[in-house]
C-alpha cells in the first residue's frame, strides 16, 4: 500500500489517467499458498530500473492468471540467463535456484553468449577504426536468439538503452551548436568543451575522437547525478549520459542523439524457459511494446530521489496508469 507521503510525491510526477480501452483491466493478485509454490520466478539483478521492469512483467503476468514472483539474483542476470539457456540434458545441481524467466539487458547477454559473434558485430567493416560503432540492437537480439537452446528470447522493449550528448540551451547557443542536430553537430566546437561522461563508459575520449572527430578540451568522469549538477552549475559544458535520465526533460536540457552508435546500446528483454514459453500470456509482449523511451524516463522519475518509490510500487503505478491492471482496493 502506498503511504500518504509517497502518494503525494507520486502525484507530483504524473497524473493518474486510466486508459479507456474497452474491457475493465484485471487486478494483479500476488500468488499465495499453493499458487506461490508453483509460481514462475523472474530473475533480476540489483539495478533499480531493472528491478522495476521485472516487477512490471511480474504484475502483468499475475493479472493474467499466471502466478509469478520476482527473484533477486546475486550473480546478476547474465549468469541467470546463461543458466536458463543450458541444454536440457545438462542437469542443474541441487544448489541452483529455480527460475523460469530472466529480465536481461541484451548487450551483456549477447557478449556472454557469443563473444566472437559480438566482436564481429562491433568491428567496423572496410575501415581502420579501432572502436565503434556499437552493435545494433537488432543484431544483439539475433545473436542471442541464435545461441539460446533451452530458452526463448521474447520481444525486447521498444525503448533502446542509449546514450546522448547532453547540454544546456545556453551552452548550445554560446558554442553555436544546433540543438536539433545529432552528436556530430558538436564536433566543430568540441575542442572548446569540457565533456563529462558517466562512470563505467569505456574509452570515451578515444570513441569521441574516432567516431565524432571530437577531441574535448577536458574529460571528467562522474556518476550521472553528479554530471547533471555539474551541467546545471556550468562546471562542465556537456555530458555523455543515458538518454532516459529524467533530469534531461526536468531541466529542459538538450540531448544530441548518438546516431553513429559510438556508445553501447541495448534493450530489456525477457528470456523465458522453453518449458513454459508457450504458456506465457501475450501480455508479456504487449508490455515490451509499451515500454518505450518515454516509459523508461517516467519509471526513472518514479524511483529516483529521497521520495522515490520502490520498484514494486513504481511498477504497479505505471501499470495502473497505462490501463494494464486495475487499481488495488487500497490504492492511495
Amino acid at each position: 500500500m502506498l503511504s500518504s507521503r509517497r502518494t503525494a510525491a507520486l502525484l507530483g510526477v504524473l497524473a493518474l489517467t486510466l486508459t479507456a480501452c474497452g474491457d475493465e483491466p484485471p487486478p494483479a493478485v500476488e500468488p499465495t499458498g499453493p499458487e506461490l509454490e508453483r509460481a514462475w520466478r523472474i530473475a533480476v539483478g540489483e539495478d533499480l530500473l531493472d528491478q522495476t521492469v521485472a516487477h512490471i512483467y511480474m504484475l502483468a503476468l499475475n493479472s493474467r492468471e499466471a502466478p509469478t514472483v520476482v527473484l533477486d539474483v546475486e550473480d546478476g542476470t547474465v549468469e541467470a540467463a546463461l543458466t536458463l539457456a543450458r541444454e536440457d540434458d545438462e542437469p542443474r545441481s541441487d544448489e541452483d535456484e529455480r527460475f523460469e524467466i530472466v529480465v536481461a539487458r541484451t548487450m551483456p547477454l549477447a557478449q556472454s553468449l557469443d563473444p566472437e559473434g559480438y566482436d564481429d558485430a562491433t568491428t567496423p567493416v572496410g575501415t581502420t577504426q579501432s572502436v565503434a560503432p556499437a552493435a545494433a540492437p537488432e543484431d544483439l537480439t539475433a545473436l542471442i536468439t541464435e545461441e539460446l537452446s533451452g530458452a526463448e528470447l521474447f520481444e525486447p522493449t521498444s525503448a533502446v538503452l542509449s546514450n546522448a550528448l547532453v547540454m544546456s540551451t545556453i551552452t548550445a547557443q554560446v558554442h553555436e551548436i544546433d540543438a536539433s542536430s545529432e552528436a556530430q553537430g558538436a564536433a566543430e566546437a568540441c575542442e572548446e568543451l569540457v565533456v563529462g561522461f558517466r562512470n563505467g563508459l569505456p574509452s570515451p575520449g578515444m570513441i569521441l575522437s574516432e567516431v565524432y572527430d571530437c577531441q574535448p578540451r577536458q574529460l571528467v568522469a562522474a556518476d550521472e547525478d553528479e554530471l547533471v549538477e555539474m551541467l546545471l552549475n556550468a562546471e562542465i559544458d556537456t555530458a555523455v549520459m543515458t538518454a532516459s535520465h529524467p533530469a534531461i526533460t526536468e531541466n529542459s536540457l538538450i540531448a544530441l542523439e548518438d546516431a553513429q552508435r559510438a556508445f553501447p546500446q541495448d534493450q530489456y528483454a525477457p528470456v523465458v524457459s522453453a518449458q513454459i514459453a508457450d504458456e506465457v500470456p501475450d501480455v508479456a509482449n504487449e508490455i515490451s511494446q509499451r515500454l518505450d523511451s518515454e516509459a523508461l524516463a517516467t519509471l526513472r522519475r518514479l524511483i529516483e530521489g529521497e521520495q522515490g518509490l520502490s520498484p514494486a510500487e513504481a511498477a504497479e503505478y505505471w501499470l495502473v496508469e497505462e490501463g494494464f491492471i486495475a487499481p488495488p482496493e487500497n490504492w492511495g
